[in-house]
């Protein structure tokens, strides 16, 4: 375990050193650089201050050598700043990826619950009511854009009922837990239900298959209690799938996280992302989209951990 785990700790690392030059070249392509930014509507700006500031800055270099002094000082610690607020980058993350990360958690910690619960009722007796009703909760899930529910739910719930908040952070800073727990409640619900409709599918597909499985009938036929059957022998099987599908959605969830971002005002790393990169923010877009790899290589790696302990047959 511990030689797979580095082995693939080791390929992540790779793969992180070609993405990070593979968006350097593609973000510095772009039109424009942060020099034009940073002096736009200057009226006392001459060229020979901006091609100062530009070798200043090195801009004027080729684009490996300005990957190289950037991954020569990334490495150190150093991730420069950000153009677009003055600030150290790390300083501009922060808030953003703690923002993040509330949002995707709370999205994690109720979608997957509901879609084990969901897809096991809906494959105990296929093509029933229930599994009906569940088929098409989950198929307009999947089909419904998620920038038109969260319109929908704010109109429903904050301005038509008045019960929910329609931003997704206090306007406050010394809000209580209670205040920020109101304010999450509509772009989670609805990122939940963005997330859960393809997880019930999964779940129901999978437990279709175990549940008629030799295993699960010998189960049944030495008297276990059904509700034991389902839980300890069939779901435990059928998850395996599930973590497959988890790991691969998680760019799926940070690209749906970034329309609800936006719509419902939360400051978070796909609305920090959209904003460096339409400001030519180099740096900010940079460290937001490697943090953004990084999470789904993280992911994957958890996964395949993951196999090992649902199912002791499978190998590393």
């Amino acid at each position: 375990m511990l030689q797979f785990s580095l082995k693939r700790l080791f390929q992540s690392i790779l793969v992180l050193i070609v993405m990070s030059f593979l968006l350097f070249v593609l973000i510095g392509l772009m039109p424009g650089d942060p020099i034009d930014n940073m002096f736009e509507g200057n009226p006392s700006l001459t060229p020979e201050l901006m091609a100062r500031m530009r070798e200043l800055y090195g801009f004027d270099q080729p684009l490996s050598l300005r990957y190289w002094h950037w991954f020569s000082a990334a490495v150190q610690g150093d991730l420069g700043y950000s153009t677009m607020y003055f600030r150290p980058v790390m300083a501009v993350l922060a808030p953003a990826v703690l923002q993040t990360a509330k949002l995707l958690g709370l999205t994690l910690l109720f979608s997957v619950p509901l879609a084990l619960l969901l897809g096991s009722l809906a494959a105990r007796r296929p093509n029933g009511v229930l599994d009906s009703a569940i088929g098409i909760f989950s198929f307009a899930a999947i089909s419904l854009p998620n920038f038109w529910v969260s319109l929908l739910f704010i109109i429903l719930f904050s301005v038509t009922l008045g019960w929910l908040p329609a931003s997704g952070v206090p306007m406050s800073n010394d809000a209580s837990f209670l205040e920020e727990a109101q304010h999450l409640v509509l772009p989670v619900a609805v990122l939940v239900m963005f997330h859960v409709g393809p997880l019930i599918r999964y779940v129901r597909a999978a437990m279709i298959e175990t549940l008629s499985a030799d295993f699960v009938r010998t189960a049944r036929a030495k008297g276990l209690d059904e509700r034991a059957v389902i839980v300890r022998h069939a779901l435990r099987n059928a998850l395996i799938p599930m973590v497959t599908v988890l790991a691969l959605s998680f760019g799926h969830l940070f690209s749906g996280a970034l329309v609800i971002e936006t719509i419902f005002g939360m400051l978070g790393m796909g609305k920090m992302i959209f904003d460096a990169i339409a400001n030519t923010d180099f740096n900010l877009a940079l460290i937001g989209l490697l943090l953004a790899i990084t999470v789904v290589l993280v992911s994957n790696l958890v996964a395949d951990l993951c196999y090992a302990l649902l199912d002791p047959r499978i190998t590393l």
